[in-house]
């Protein structure tokens, strides 16, 4: 008992920093030395444990223990930050699902109960929901804890915000969704230009046959008026003139046809704006293709109740007129009628050119306008027909300003109706748009 007594007096004494004395034995010495050594190990084990709660609530991820129903046990102070809740009213009282989007509880819920069988989660997303409302996604992987029975106690899980990395996700996919537009548009620029240069090469192919007709029909006459002795002003002769003249207008339609096309492609079209008589130049047209109407016995009428002067391209309009005559007069049978009519309003001037031809199948309607695309209907005088016309009429209406509209009924005929802006101010409002 006095042994005792005098061991809890060196303890008190050592506690309290007391000098040690030499009067203690060496057991007790020994006694004292340890007890210190327990005090010490003691603080050194309280400052471990304060560091290592301090690790896991600074932690640069969260980090959180579940109960069996799914109820937070533990959670640090970084994953209580990214919720903007506090540990009040948080631990062992919300479960995971108060703090999961709709989508994520689903998830949860089919997930959680395998987990506490398997023991492990790897690598799964899902969306957590702030305080405020506002959400965000993260990346949990856990490990479960059981008793000595196998029963599953607690998660140990590790929480990764993912915001950052999804964010620049989606700006990987975005890139790529540019890239892929780009790269589907460069895809189609090349279609384009092997459709581009396939059509060029027709278009010489074309070219180089269609002009030869022409030309050596009047190489051919020419040389027929020179070598053989043709009364001058017989009948002979003004058949011959007649025969030069329509294979110089078929050539001239054809190259200004062609000059057009390559216009077209290339998008250098330079107009010259300036008041024209409409009437009369529809006229003189007409003129010049009178001999040809005769020619195919066709009735050729022009109908105008007033003169329009409008403001626009004379070669255009030119162009658009013989390109649509002569089809008219190409697919009108012998002994019918075309007819061109002029009217207008105060805003615009319409021209209309009908025949009396085959008219225009449903089917063929949508290659009315495409360049090189021949109809089924054919030329009534076995005519050339190139397939370039009405696409180089809507090419050239469009640069005036103008629109063209067809009505065709199969069998009975085709009237193309182009409408041209009247006045002036027309264009110049258009140039400023």
């Amino acid at each position: 008992m006095k042994n005792i007594k005098l061991y809890k007096k060196s303890i008190a004494k050592a506690e309290h920093t007391e000098p040690y004395t030499t009067d203690i034995g060496p057991k007790y010495t020994r006694l004292l030395t340890s007890a210190r050594l327990l005090k010490k190990d003691k603080e050194e084990l309280q400052q471990a444990l304060e560091e290592i709660a301090a690790i896991y609530n600074n932690a640069p991820c969260g980090y959180h223990s579940l109960n069996d129903k799914g109820v937070f046990i533990h959670v640090n102070d970084t994953e209580l930050q990214w919720l903007g809740e506090t540990r009040t009213g948080f631990e062992g009282v919300k479960k995971i699902t108060d703090i999961l989007s709709a989508e994520s509880k689903k998830k949860f819920a089919h997930i959680f109960p395998e987990f506490m069988k398997t023991g492990f989660l790897r690598e799964e997303e899902f969306f957590f929901v702030r305080k405020d409302g506002s959400s965000f996604p993260v990346l949990i992987n856990a490990t479960a804890n059981y008793d000595g029975k196998g029963n599953y106690k607690s998660s140990r899980s590790v929480v990764m915000d993912i915001s950052a990395r999804k964010q620049l996700e989606e700006e990987l996919l975005n890139s790529h969704r540019d890239l892929q537009r780009k790269n589907d548009a460069l895809t189609i620029a090349n279609e384009n230009l092997f459709i581009v240069k396939r059509e060029k090469d027709r278009f010489m192919d074309i070219a180089t046959h269609d002009l030869q007709l022409p030309l050596v029909a009047i190489s051919m006459l020419s040389e027929t008026l020179l070598k053989n002795n043709i009364q001058s002003g017989s009948q002979e002769e003004r058949k011959v003139f007649d025969m030069i003249h329509d294979a110089s207008l078929e050539m001239k339609a054809l190259l200004a046809n062609y000059f057009s096309a390559s216009l077209s492609d290339s998008g250098k079209m330079q107009l010259f704006i300036h008041e024209i008589d409409i009437n009369v130049l529809t006229n003189e047209i007409i003129d010049r293709y009178t001999p040809l109407a005769r020619k195919k016995n066709i009735q050729l009428h022009f109908k105008n109740n007033k003169n329009f002067l409008l403001f626009t391209d004379r070669e255009c309009c030119t162009q658009i007129i013989e390109n649509l005559l002569s089809n008219a007069l190409k697919y009108t049978e012998p002994g019918k009628n075309v007819t061109v009519a002029i009217t207008g309003n105060k805003k615009e001037v319409k021209i209309f050119v009908a025949d009396e031809g085959p008219g225009i199948k449903k089917e063929d309607r949508h290659l009315l306008f495409q360049r090189f695309q021949k109809l089924s209907s054919r030329p009534t005088g076995g005519e050339m027909s190139t397939g370039l016309g009405l696409s180089i009429v809507k090419y050239l209406v469009e640069q005036i300003k103008g629109t063209i509209s067809v009505e065709s009924e199969y069998g009975k005929g085709s009237v193309f109706t182009v409408h041209l802006p009247l006045n002036n101010e027309y264009w110049l409002t258009a140039d400023s748009r």
